[in-house]
């Protein structure tokens, strides 16, 4: 779906009302992808554990929604054999040159797939499958009943699933309903040009709006904005959902996350007994 500018809210609303010519893109379409990538790159925290936890497994690795490679290319470092899927071929594309660029020793052991995670028959039972970056929020409940089904014909018998998401206990900004939470702060793409990220939270707490608008503002051409819209999804929401797939969360792992952003947990999932 085409985001629109109708659709965005708060202050970002505010911000772009009073310009003359604005584009809205996607996040993750082909001038998305790269501003999203550079974000990504400055925040180091799940890679961390979600690394500390692959190498804690044997075998070959599915990484779902692989993005530009922000967990990928940690873990071909690790020597293990990578299945690397996304939807997004602006994102692969991204991946791809930066395999060409840097890590052309590395391509033996990746395996780069354009699909659909929800459907996606590697032909190969996996031992460990991973899917980061909170990335479970961007999917509807119907694309979730997808995907954990999909799973249980995926997941080795004794394989395990690491996924993440948003902690809401004890986050006022998650988990009261009440009006519209909005937090701001400045980011920068890989040239340096500094954005205002808004967070718009939904005043009934289950979704987070993301708009990333260019500081400067003052250009003789449209302004390129961009945006995604993200669900909260409280870990006892996921555990149900896992439940009625046919599979378990046995384990949890904590994120440490600095001060001003959102908890996270990953959850640990086996095929239910």
């Amino acid at each position: 779906m085409v985001p629109l500018l109708e659709d965005i809210n708060g202050r970002a609303a505010a911000i772009l009302g009073d310009l003359a010519d604005v584009v809205v893109h996607d996040i993750y379409d082909p001038l998305g992808a790269r501003l999203y990538d550079a974000v990504a790159l400055q925040d180091s925290h799940e890679l961390r554990e979600m690394i500390a936890i692959a190498r804690r497994t044997t075998g070959p690795i599915l990484e779902l929604a692989c993005g530009a490679g922000r967990f990928t290319l940690p873990l071909l470092a690790l020597g293990r054999e990578v299945t690397a899927v996304d939807l997004s071929p602006s994102m692969l594309a991204i991946l791809s040159d930066r395999m060409d660029s840097g890590y052309a020793h590395l391509w033996r052991n990746l395996t780069l797939v354009e699909a659909d995670i929800c459907d996606f028959n590697p032909e190969q039972k996996f031992s460990t499958v991973i899917f980061g970056c909170v990335t479970v929020s961007l999917l509807d409940a119907g694309a979730r009943r997808r995907l954990f089904q999909n799973m249980t014909s995926v997941l080795a018998p004794e394989g395990r699933f690491f996924l993440s998401t948003t902690v809401t206990e004890g986050d006022a900004s998650l988990n009261t309903p009440g009006t519209p939470i909005e937090n701001v702060q400045l980011v920068k793409d890989s040239a340096g040009t500094r954005y205002c990220l808004h967070e718009y939270i939904v005043a009934d707490r289950s979704v987070r709006e993301i708009t990333l608008i260019p500081e400067d503002t003052y250009t003789s051409g449209p302004v390129d904005v961009f945006t995604t819209a993200v669900r909260v999804l409280p870990p006892d929401q996921l555990v149900t959902e896992l439940q009625e797939n046919g599979l378990a969360v046995l384990n949890t792992h904590p994120v440490r996350t600095p001060g001003s952003a959102h908890e996270i947990v990953i959850l640990e999932v086996g095929l239910h007994a």
